[in-house]
Order: structure tokens, then sequence, then C-alpha cells
């Protein structure tokens, strides 16, 4: 009996130690997280479209004669469809004919190692009234400097997007021809459309500065002006918050400073032209010079329509 006891601690005990010798597993190695995204440039994502729906143009843009390019956002998913869309710049009768038409779109799937990712991407649509005459139209890439290395080029159209350079440009644009307004006016016929040609005519103007050549041309300003680099320290910059906010009160600043620049300019004109009739004895004769009023004086440097403009100095010193 107590040997068969002997037996058991014997077994039990070498069982422990074979237990305690064992290895411990080896730990669970993970592998570096994948990135679920990554950016593509639109010619690179463009190249992996596979099924493509044309915009149609919209009528009203047809007749108003209104073209240009609809520059869109999107977020491709894994499979190649639109996940994601919303609209960067564009006139706005034609940037929802350009979503329609983008929504379904499909793009083959971007692989990342090996395994599908989703791509963020912009997308340009561009409506052109010269597209019914094929043989009118341009080609595509014709107001391309070819001057500016592509790598450059694509950096200073990044640099747009990030500062929203269209849809800015249009804002100010717009401020500018409405101030110009009475002016337009004032130089067409009296009829019943006047205001809906004004319209018209401030949107054509619009639409010129929202095409692909004036883009083109504004590049060619700023890689006359800008290094590559200087372009990217731009970027940087005006992705940060700080940046942002620079960039989204540049319009009202310039305007502020155009504002002040004028009031100065007009608050001071009668004393310039004492002075100017002083030192220049042959102006003394002129009557737009020395001999009318302040605010006529005024008047001769403020564009028509201007608040401080006026074709009648007798009646506004009346009132």
């Amino acid at each position: 009996m107590r040997f068969l006891l002997t037996l058991a601690l014997f077994f039990l005990a070498t069982s422990f130690q074979v237990q305690a010798q064992d290895p411990p597993p080896p730990p669970e190695t993970q592998s570096p997280a994948k990135p679920a995204r990554i950016r593509l440039g639109g010619n690179v994502a463009a190249a992996k479209i596979i099924s493509r729906v044309q915009p149609v143009y919209p009528p009203l843009a047809r007749q108003t004669r209104i073209s240009g390019t609809v520059r869109l956002h999107a977020i491709l998913a894994k499979d190649g469809t639109i996940k994601q869309l919303e609209t960067v710049s564009g006139h706005p009768l034609l940037v929802q004919a350009a979503l329609d038409a983008v929504r379904q779109w499909r793009y083959e799937p971007t692989l990342l190692n090996g395994d599908p990712v989703e791509v963020d991407t912009t997308i340009d649509i561009v409506f052109a009234l010269a597209e019914d005459n094929p043989a009118a139209k341009p080609p595509a890439d014709s107001a391309i400097d070819p001057a500016i290395a592509p790598q450059f080029r694509e950096d200073i159209l990044r640099l747009f997007e990030v500062i929203h350079f269209k849809e800015n440009a249009a804002k100010a644009g717009r401020q500018i021809f409405e101030s110009l307004r009475p002016a337009l006016m004032a130089s067409l016929p009296a009829t019943p459309s006047r205001e809906r040609i004004t319209d018209a005519y401030i949107d054509k103007l619009l639409a010129l500065m929202q095409s692909d050549s004036h883009t083109e041309r504004v590049v060619a300003i700023y890689a006359k002006y800008f290094s590559d680099q200087d372009v990217q320290e731009l970027v940087r910059f005006y992705q940060t918050p700080t940046g942002q906010r620079f960039n989204a009160a540049l319009p009202q600043l310039f305007g502020d400073l155009d504002q002040i620049g004028q009031k100065m300019a007009l608050d001071n004109i009668p004393a310039i032209f004492k002075q100017l009739c002083k030192e220049f004895p042959e102006l003394q004769d002129d009557a737009r010079f020395c001999k009318d009023t302040d605010l006529q004086k005024k008047s001769q440097l403020t564009a028509p329509g201007h608040p401080l403009a006026t074709a009648d100095p007798a009646s506004a010193t009346k009132k």
C-alpha cells in the first residue's frame, strides 16, 4: 500500500515538473494598422473609372449660355462606388446635374498591399457649350502652359482646392459686379427685361471666372511668383485652422480695405485740389479743378453708382 502511494506521488510530482518546464506560448503579434483611406489626385482616380454617366446639360444653363467646371470632392468606397459626394465649386445651375451623374459612377477598387481601401479624391465635370459642335471645341488642355512642370501645376491646383479659389473668386466677383449694377443698367435700354438682362450679364461674367481657361491663367501667375516649395508650404499653412480663418476673411478684408482707401481719398480730394491749384498756376483757369464745388471734385474720382457719386451736385448739396 505504501509502495502504491509513493508511486502515485512520484508521478504527480513529475507531472508538475514537466508543466513548469514547458515554455510559455509566444505572445500574439499584431500586424500594423492598415490605412482605411488614401488620397489620390483627380487625374489618377479618373484612370480607374469603369462606368461613367455623362451629366445632362441643364436646359436653363444652356439657354442662358452658362458654362464652366463643377469641382466635386468624393470619397470612393472600397468596392469603387461613390460613398460621399459634396460640391467644392461650380455655378449653381450646373452643380445638381454634376452630382446626379457622378453618384452613378463606378471605379475599379483601389488596392494597397493587396487589400481594397477607400479613396479621397476630386472630380471635375466640365460643361462646355461648344460640345454640341465638336469641331468648335478646343482641346481640353489647350490652355495648359507647357512650361509649368506637371507636378508644380498639380501642387498649385491643390492650393486652389485648399483656399477654395473658385468659390471665393465667385463671391468676390459677384460683390464687384453687383456694385457696378447701377452703371450696367444705365448702359442698357429701358426695357421691361433690363433687370433680367443685367442678371444674365453678371452670370456670364462670373461663368468666365469659373472656366478652366481662367484657372490656367491664374496657375501661370502663381508659377511666375512662387516656387513649388512655396506653394507646398502655402498648402500646409492654409490647412491649419489659422490659415482657414485667414482665407475665409480675405474677401471681406479686401472689401473693407478698399472702402477705407476710397473714403480717405474722397475726404482729402478738396484739400489736394487746392494744393494743386497753388502749385500749378495753369490749373487755375480750369473750372474742373479750381472752381468746382467740393462735391463735384469728389464725383470726378467716384465710379457711377457709388453712394458718393451724383450727377447733380447742386441738388445733392441742397439735401
